[in-house]
């Protein structure tokens, strides 16, 4: 009779059971303990919640108001020193409220599907009044989230994380760093841009870039007429306190000055750094000899924000002017005229 011997386990295969069963032990320990304790889970269950309209988790994850209140410092800072001059800080005040309001309205309306349309797209006309206020072509509606890289730690309570968002209206991939704050052993919060002027700035060019791809055709018939040459600018100090921003350009005609009726432009004075708009105005140009300078000055308002800034200013040692030519009518009644914003 043949004996049957229950063959000696391998130790080689215990060991490798033993080590892969720690290994998945340490997984778990991991993903609960360490994992779920990073920003960057905090940002996926953030999308998780926002894909599916879950309000409560996104308020708890977005303080909405800390991030409006941050863009609006910074469409701020780009509105000619209107940041750095308590009185105009003020003067501000009221419009920053409003703004934080509306936005925090729009953005929860947004979360809440069961809502009338009708009452989201109220929020985002009065959020958009509010950026038209500061001058500012930034698009309230049509943001989808994209990717996100991983978050870098500040310090033991504060991560800065890249993310990609796309915008329908400019139809663009754009990049902010949001700024997040620990508020609990596992959970972090959105509290606001770590750099918000310059996802403004990024905003600013691809919103121009787009604009002028859509003017192109006209631009072209536009720069057959007449082109604006040696344009430059100086603050210059009138009587009873007044200060005048005096510009001088050269305006040259390709076609024929008898042919044309009424030339008008906007003329922007720039900074140099980051080509932030610190005045705009528009002017007629008259059809009158090519290639001889000409003046033209705008007084300015110390009740207007940006313009008491300026007014503030020794010099324009800092900034560029650009004058552009807006339209063109003839003498049969046609007219050339540039966009001035998108179509809807």
């Amino acid at each position: 009779m043949n004996s049957h011997r229950i063959p000696k386990p391998d130790v080689s295969i215990l060991a490798a059971i033993c080590i892969l069963l720690f290994c998945l032990e340490a997984a778990v320990l991991n993903y609960e303990h360490v994992y779920k304790a990073t920003p960057d889970y905090s940002v996926r269950v953030l999308t998780r919640a926002m894909q599916s309209g879950d309000e409560e988790t996104v308020t708890a994850l977005v303080d909405d108001k800390a991030i409006a209140a941050g863009l609006f410092d910074g469409m701020a800072s780009r509105g000619g020193g209107i940041d750095s001059l308590p009185v105009l800080q003020l003067a501000w005040e009221p419009l920053r409220d409003d703004f934080i309001t509306d936005s925090s309205r729009l953005f929860h309306l947004t979360m809440q599907k069961e809502k009338d349309d009708a009452d989201r797209a109220g929020a985002a006309e009065n959020v958009r009044l509010r950026l038209q206020a500061l001058g500012f072509p930034f698009p309230v509606s049509g943001w989808h989230y994209v990717s996100s890289r991983y978050a870098h730690k500040t310090d033991s309570s504060h991560a800065h994380m890249t993310v990609t968002l796309y915008n329908e209206r400019l139809d663009r991939n754009l990049t902010c760093t949001i700024e997040l704050t620990r508020t609990g052993p596992k959970q972090w919060r959105i509290t606001g841009l770590a750099d918000a002027p310059a996802f403004i700035s990024e905003i600013n060019d691809a919103w121009d870039q787009r604009l002028a791809a859509y003017n192109r055709p006209i631009q072209r018939q536009l720069d057959g007429l007449i082109k604006i040459r040696n344009v430059s600018a100086s603050l210059v100090k009138g009587s009873n306190h007044q200060t005048f921003l005096r510009i001088t350009y050269t305006p040259v005609f390709e076609g024929k000055p008898e042919e044309i009726r009424e030339i008008r432009g906007v003329y922007e004075l720039q900074r140099s750094g980051d080509h932030a708009v610190l005045y705009s105005g528009t002017l007629r140009l008259t059809p009158a000899a090519s290639g001889k300078p000409h003046t033209s000055q705008f007084l300015l308002n110390p009740l207007i924000p940006s313009q008491y800034a300026l007014m503030s200013r020794e010099n324009l040692d800092d900034t560029r002017s650009q004058l552009r030519v807006t339209s063109v009518t003839r003498q049969d009644g046609t007219t050339l005229s540039l966009a001035e914003k998108l179509p809807n």
